[in-house]
């Protein structure tokens, strides 16, 4: 696979309009974690004209595919939060920040959502399983799930009850029934953090690993950290198998963040 880490492609889609590298400076930083905060990516693009920029709106899809000739995919997909263009020297800098899902950490619980009007309460009777919950403030809040896989589905004998904060009570009966919430290249997952996805991927020094992980240990975790060019089969909960001389096997990517700024193209992460 070496020889196709060659021709480095990177692909900017807004609407209907598309940007790549072949025509224009594009740099980008694409962080991912296993929390449910959504991630925010910055991209800049150089010297767009202005008609171009008027284009660009708030709030609309945006995807970045990255990789190389042959091989590259999408590394996140979000909505646009803000766009800002700047001189710097010569050039005209575009800057856009992507949201990958949407923040619903301020969305409380109100008389149009709630199920007692005069109380604003979310109310579930008693023997209601988590799942149902879950579904409900998902659906509540707009959160659209890709993909659930609940370790336990947990039953509340004596019912449930949603005030204030609904995403609190979100991430709590996620957590209750043994598994968590994050967004993965900007679709919803709940599952076990244990668990993940096989990218049916080896990580060597032929497929991209620029120096031999190095290991870390934090808070009880115990891992290593990886450089290597970049790769969009590595995000959120991949599982890789990497061969190298500190690290043999494979192992699930934790967090991490894919890099382009005009002399690196690469991705970094933690495994555990």
């Amino acid at each position: 696979m070496v020889n196709k880490l060659f021709g480095r492609v990177i692909r900017v889609k807004i609407g209907n309009m598309v940007f790549t590298n072949n025509d224009l400076e594009i740099r980008f930083s694409v962080p991912f974690d296993d929390d449910p905060k959504p991630n925010t990516t910055k991209i800049e693009i150089f010297n767009l004209s202005n008609d171009t920029i008027n284009r660009i709106k708030r709030s609309e899809i945006c995807t970045i595919e990255a990789g190389y000739n042959g091989d590259m995919g999408v590394i996140v997909k979000g909505r646009i939060t803000s766009v800002l263009t700047n001189r710097n020297g010569v050039d005209k800098v575009t800057t856009i920040q992507v949201i990958e899902g949407d923040d619903f950490s301020r969305v409380e619980v109100n008389s149009s959502n709630a199920t007692d009007k005069k109380s604003n309460k979310i109310t579930f009777k008693n023997g209601t399983r988590g799942s149902v919950i879950i579904n409900r403030l998902c659906s509540v809040l707009g959160i659209k799930i890709t993909y659930m896989k609940l370790p336990k589905d947990v039953v509340y004998k004596n019912g449930y009850t949603v005030t204030g904060l609904i995403l609190n009570h979100l991430e709590e009966v996620v957590k209750d029934c043994g598994a968590s919430m994050y967004y993965r290249r900007g679709q919803m997952v709940i599952r076990s953090i244990k668990e993940g996805t096989d990218e049916r991927f080896k990580l060597n020094s032929d497929t991209g690993l620029i120096e031999s992980p190095e290991p870390f240990e934090e808070e009880g975790i115990k891992g290593f950290k990886v450089k290597c060019l970049l790769q969009h089969r590595i995000t959120t909960a991949s599982i890789i198998e990497i061969d190298s001389l500190t690290a043999k096997g494979k192992y699930r990517a934790r967090k991490g963040e894919h890099k382009a700024n005009g002399n690196d193209f690469i991705t970094e992460f933690e495994v555990v």
